[in-house]
């Protein structure tokens, strides 16, 4: 900026130059400014993002694993201590083991729960049968996704082989998300994290016999 040689201020011309240099680093310093916050929110929003994902899939593979743990109580409906069983049992509704292979099974709230006592996973259980014996069952479609394989295999290792045989069984647990968990409804929690696995259980082979083939 100079002065004006007769005055010693600043021309008119010199002080418009000057304001349009304030106000286009005013500019700059504000959309700056408004980048670092939408930076700051977006990774906000992704750490979020990865903190529920990897806890529904902590909580499924919790719910996973204490299911397979404890197959003998899924496959027999066996009470615990306190006469509670994992689903419902009575005349209509039989245990795993004596439902019908080829389109039935059973599904349940994963006893693990978390600090605040809501279930961490659904567990949903069914045969495993050769796709064409495969009948649709009341389960998910992602429990009902099951590889092609007999439902009765060799007998387990160890065991005697004229005596006992091998039931084939998919576990599958789906996370729940406990922010939005009802006891009255609670599959209207589900999260989209699944996890699979198989599971053999011995049987005595006159049990199944009738059941070879499927």
């Amino acid at each position: 900026m100079t002065l004006d040689r007769k005055r010693g201020v600043p021309t008119s011309g010199e002080e418009g130059s000057a304001l349009l240099v304030v106000l286009v680093l005013l500019v700059l310093v504000t959309v700056i400014c408004i980048s670092a916050m939408n930076n700051s929110v977006t990774e906000l929003k992704i750490a979020g993002n990865d903190r529920v994902n990897k806890r529904n899939f902590y909580n499924a593979e919790a719910g996973l694993f204490d299911a397979v743990a404890m197959f003998d109580r899924i496959y027999a409906n066996e009470a615990d201590s306190e006469g509670n069983r994992l689903y419902l049992k009575d005349s209509t509704h039989l245990p795993l083991r004596d439902r019908d292979p080829r389109n039935t099974g059973v599904e349940f709230a994963s006893p693990v729960t978390n600090d605040a006592g809501i279930p961490v996973a659904w567990i949903e259980v069914r045969a495993i049968v050769l796709l064409a014996n495969k009948q649709g069952s009341s389960l998910s479609v992602s429990a009902d996704d099951i590889p092609s394989l007999a439902h009765i295999g060799p007998a387990p290792k160890g065991s005697e082989k004229g005596v006992y045989r091998t039931r084939r069984y998919a576990v599958t647990a789906t996370a729940i998300d406990p922010t939005v968990y009802s006891a009255a409804n609670p599959k209207a929690s589900l999260t989209g994290v699944v996890l699979q696995c198989g599971v053999d259980m011995q049987e005595e082979l006159v049990k199944v016999e009738h059941l070879q083939g499927i």
